[in-house]
Parts: structure tokens; sequence; C-alpha cells
């Protein structure tokens, strides 16, 4: 390792680092802006909350596996690594290709919320006539070009360097986690139970007409929600000297269950604030609103700007955490040589991702193109890219288990492989929620044709790329993969 790797080592991420980057990619947005859209989805308060709740707990497995794997083996690329040590090339690129499309989803996502969020907060940027519609919302020009800059911001900071993006993280997460418990104590300062009745109710939207089938439809989106744990093994390479790796498996649960937890009070605290159908019918965004509405005067303006604030703090975190982890994920897709050898570089002055900096850029640039019209087939098919992941993490875990019991593992899970096959099982229903057809959790149609399209175009990538592939040996490939072990 060159001293100048030696000296960014030294400066690395902390455990805290690390924690902020886990649990704002997980936490996000989507309480503020489109916690009303699920309880019209889930057909109530209850069953949304429900569905978070067994969504954070099935998550739990999950995160064993991820916690035991990344000390393990602290690389970028996680999901490559921990899945080529285990089953070898093929099942390596398609795990990691999926993974990839889940962050393709999340950077679009974010640049969409963000758009749509500083709209509200400035109604000027949604006026005039759209240059056109897509998916029933009109793309604004004031609105595109305000986007486009944010993207910018959001692309240039990772750019320059992971130790300005992960200050960038911690301090959004920061501001985060404090407005959130505020907003969480004052709605309950509300609070109602009677709010929470009729316990199920389809209030047109969804093909359900029980609360199992809202409950079943709220399950297949919450890991979308869930999502940005596997965040931290992107990143697990770039952390800083003497860091102890047990601790980082210790630190990726508790993000779990601190985000989980989070959510599930703010779904709880807003469902009991005021009757759920009426706040599922609110205007965007219905949080800010709501204290509007539950205050009036100045402490419920001052509540509304600070909820906003929140949400935006909230955008930039997952959104800036998953465009870190999304890049160092390209990288390691790279680093096999599943992806052409431009992915596998580095900035000569910055030392970040190239390719995959690059590839994160345009997905990115695309989303203030894209509008709030087509944000729901973006969150299916990212939560279900993202449990692809999972599952093919969890089978490494148990399978590991078995191959390399000697295995140095800083942090090991407990329940050993059961637990890792319980994870897969978990993982493999959720997959299956949203693939048939008569499930409430289906993607659609429009879903499904997307997901065959990122298959085929995977799998000729993979195809072409054969030569340039087989042009190492394996023992040349592992070096390459796990080249920050050496």
């Amino acid at each position: 390792m060159s001293s100048e790797n030696k000296t960014a080592k030294k400066s690395g991420m902390s455990i805290v680092d690390y924690f902020m980057l886990g649990f704002g990619a997980m936490v996000g947005v989507g309480w503020s802006v489109a916690i009303n859209g699920w309880f019209a989805s889930g057909g109530g308060a209850l069953p949304t909350l429900l569905a978070f709740v067994i969504g954070t707990l099935l998550m739990i497995p999950v995160g064993f596996c991820y916690a035991e794997l990344t000390p393990a083996m602290p690389v970028a690329g996680g999901v490559v690594a921990f899945t080529y040590r285990a089953f070898g090339k093929f099942p390596s690129f398609i795990a990691g290709w999926f993974v990839v499309l889940a962050y393709v989803n999340v950077l679009p996502w974010e640049a969409i919320y963000i758009n749509d969020v500083l709209g509200m907060m400035f109604p000027i940027l949604k006026s005039g006539e759209p240059l056109y519609t897509l998916g029933g919302a009109g793309i604004y020009p004031i609105a595109l070009v305000v986007g486009i800059v944010v993207s910018l911001v959001v692309i240039w900071i990772n750019w320059v360097g992971s130790k300005v993006a992960i200050r960038f993280q911690t301090i959004c997460t920061a501001l985060l986690a404090v407005t959130g418990i505020l907003l969480i104590i004052m709605a309950l300062f509300k609070a109602n139970p009677s709010n929470l009745l009729p316990v199920y109710q389809n209030i047109g939207k969804g093909s359900h007409s029980n609360f199992l089938g809202g409950l079943f439809a709220m399950l297949a989106s919450a890991p979308f929600f869930l999502a940005g744990f596997d965040t931290i093994p992107q990143g697990a390479e770039e952390g800083s000297a003497g860091l102890n790796f047990k601790n980082l498996g210790k630190v990726l649960l508790i993000a779990v269950m601190a985000a989980g937890g989070f959510y599930c009070m703010m779904i709880l605290s807003t469902g009991m604030a005021m009757p759920w159908m009426q706040f599922a019918e609110q205007a965007r965004p219905a949080v800010s609103i709501m204290f509007r509405n539950l205050y009036p005067g100045i402490i419920g303006e001052i509540m509304y700007w600070l909820s906003l604030v929140a949400a935006l703090a909230g955008l930039f975190t997952t959104w800036n955490g998953c465009y870190i982890a999304g890049a160092r994920l390209i990288m390691g897709l790279g680093r096999a040589r599943f992806l052409p050898g431009f992915f596998a570089k580095v900035h000569p002055k910055y030392g970040t991702p190239l390719g995959g900096n690059a590839l994160c850029a345009i997905a990115t640039l695309a989303g203030p193109f894209i509008g709030i019209g087509l944000i729901d087939p973006l969150t299916i098919i990212g939560s279900t890219a993202f449990v692809v992941g999972w599952f093919f993490v969890s089978l490494s875990a148990a399978r590991l288990r078995k191959t390399e019991p000697d295995m140095k593992r800083p942090f090991r899970m407990p329940g050993g492989a059961p637990m890792a096959i319980v994870a897969s099982i978990v993982s493999a229903i959720l997959i299956i929620i949203t693939l048939i057809p008569a499930s409430p959790g289906y993607m659609g149609n429009v879903g499904i044709g997307y997901l065959i399209g990122w298959i085929v175009l995977g799998l000729i990538l993979y195809g072409v790329s054969s030569k340039y592939r087989n042009s190492v040996t394996e023992e040349e490939r592992t070096e390459s993969i796990f080249q920050s072990k050496k």
C-alpha cells in the first residue's frame, strides 16, 4: 500500500461515520413525502405499521449475514466479493448486477423527490406550462434546471473524495435524526388512538380487499425504504486505520434496528395524530401540512418548515449514501472483470471510483427529467433488486460457514448457518411476493418488463466481455477483488 493510501486510511471512516452512512441511507425521506401514500396503499395506518415492524424483524437475520461477512471481507463491492468467494463468477455477477439496478433506481428516485420537495417549498419552480408530461406528471423548466443543479452538487461531492462525501453524510444524518425525533414527539402530543380506525379500508389504491392483502402490499415496498444498511459493506474498504471490524458488524445491526424503529414510530405517531383516512388524502408533503393543521399559528408554521428541512436532510442522506455505495459496488464489478476495465479505475487525483461515479452521475441526472409520475415503478423495482442482493449474501453466508468454517470472522452471527438459511428464505419470499401477478405486492407488467430488460442487458454484457473476463486467472481475479486485504 502506498504512503498516500496509508495517509488516507488513517483519516478514513470511523464507526460513527459508518452508522451515519447506514442509518441515513435507510431513513431518507419516505417518512415525509410518501407516508400518506403508504397508508393509502396498505389500507390503513395499522397494516402499514405492521408491515414495517415485520419488515424490520425480517431484516435482522439478513443484517446478521452482512454483519458477519462485511468485517471478514472489508472490500469495495460487498455483495460481489461475498458471492464470488462462496459461489464463483457468474452468481457473483448476477448478485452485483441486481444491486446495481437497485442503486440505479434509488439515485433518480432521490433526485425526483428533492425536486418535488423544493417545488413544494417554492411553488415558482412549478409555475407556467410544463415542458412535457411523463407518467401523468408535468416536467417544468425551472424545476428541471434546479434539479439538474442540485444533482450536479451531489455528483461533485462524491467526485472530489469520500472524505467530503462522508462528512456531508454525517452532518445531514445528524440533522435528520434530531429533527425527526422532535417531529415524532410533537405528533405524539396530539395522539388519539381512535384516529387509527378503521383498522382497514381500501380507499382506492391497490387491488387488496382485506387487512392481510394491505399488509402484503406494503410488505412488498417496505424493503426499498429499509434498504441502505448494505451501503456499509460498500464503504468498508475505506475504514480508518485501527478500526475494530467486529464493531463494524455490530454497528450495521444497530443501524437496521434504529432505522426500523424510526419508521415505526413515525408511522404510529402520524397515524394517531389525525384520522388516517384524512391524512392519506392530504397533498404532499403530508407530514408538513399535518403540523400546520395540528398546531395553528406560529408553532405549526415552525414545525412545517422544520419538517421540510428534515425531509431535505433525509433526501440527501439516502441520495449521498447510495451514491457512495453504488460507485464502489460498480468498482467491485470492474475489479472482478465483470464490467469493462474503465469501471475498475480510480480518479488519479481524488482516489474515487472513476467509472462507478460516472455511471451513478448518469442515473442521478436522469431523475429531474423523469419526474414524480414514475416514482411507484422505481420504488417496487428497486425494492426487488435490493432483496435479490440480500438473498445472494444470505446464501453466501450459509455456504461459507460450511466451506470455510475457519475463515477469520471478527463478528460471528448468532445461530450460524441456520440463521443465514432463515435470511435466505425470508429474502426469497419477499422476491416472490413482487413477481406473482395475483399477489397484492405484484410489481406490475411495466416493472416485470423493466426487470427482464435489465437481466437481458446484464447477460449480453457478461457474454460479450467473456474474452476480457477470462484473460486473467482466478488467482489474479481473487487478488484484484480482495486487493485491499493484501
